[in-house]
């Protein structure tokens, strides 16, 4: 029996749990990666419930958030993926509430407070539909959050739909535009050289927060879940 090579495990985060233009779209984007390439996919009856500012994972741990099995569950898979990829429509030209949720479960893992190596050298793809208005405000959503967590390499591509805003009622060429605009995306992202270099924004960011780690950290008797991380990976000394 042959066994199967993984080549790459690609996690999907869909803010939609509608089979239109969106799933169109990314489900065009995954065609070149299906065959060899582990996909998982999550949607937004499996995120987290909104965030009811507890504290408890910055003062606790993560695993004193109430929500914590769920939002455990999508970071594993994050951590353990190369190519993070985030499907969404614009809604009030910004990022769904779904979306915004489980991110906001997500900002513990920020550089300002404890960051996970491994993302450093993961890529990410944006990809967003809206009808006639701009979707770069919704992308920025995602994208600041993803380069606060450390992530440095990020693709974005918006799809103005213009009206046609059910597939079974979509033009056969609005379609092939479609199909198009994701092969390219594709191929982008397949031939992009390994991350393993921060950008200059995420260098400064990070920078930044080891300068007030190592301030607060002059405070403390105990060092803060934080400053104890910062002190695990070595990137301030107590």
């Amino acid at each position: 029996m042959t066994r199967k090579v993984i080549l790459m495990k690609i996690t999907v985060i869909n803010g939609t749990s509608v089979k239109g233009v969106t799933y169109m779209s990314k489900e065009e984007f995954l065609k070149p990666f299906k065959g060899n390439n582990e996909i998982v996919e999550f949607y937004p009856e499996q995120f987290p419930d909104f965030c009811k500012g507890c504290k408890n994972c910055f003062l606790h741990g993560e695993d004193k958030c109430p929500h914590f099995n769920k939002t455990q569950t999508i970071w594993n898979e994050i951590m353990t993926s190369q190519l993070l990829v985030f499907a969404y429509p614009v809604y009030a030209l910004r990022a769904p509430a779904s979306i915004k949720s489980l991110l906001d479960h997500l900002c513990v893992h920020w550089l300002v407070h404890r960051p996970e190596p491994k993302i450093f050298e993961k890529t990410a793809v944006i990809i967003t539909n809206s009808v006639g208005a701009p979707n770069g405000a919704a992308q920025k959503d995602v994208k600041t959050s993803l380069n606060w967590m450390g992530l440095s390499k990020i693709y974005t591509c918006g799809l103005p739909m213009m009206g046609d805003i059910f597939v079974d009622k979509m033009t056969e060429k609005h379609k092939e535009m479609i199909a198009s605009k994701m092969k390219k995306l594709s191929g982008k992202v397949q031939n992009a050289s390994p991350n393993n270099v921060m950008n200059l924004k995420v260098k400064m960011l990070f920078k930044m927060a080891k300068i007030q780690h190592k301030a607060v950290l002059k405070t403390e008797k105990t060092p803060s879940l934080d400053n104890a991380h910062y002190i695990k990976h070595g990137w301030i000394k107590k």
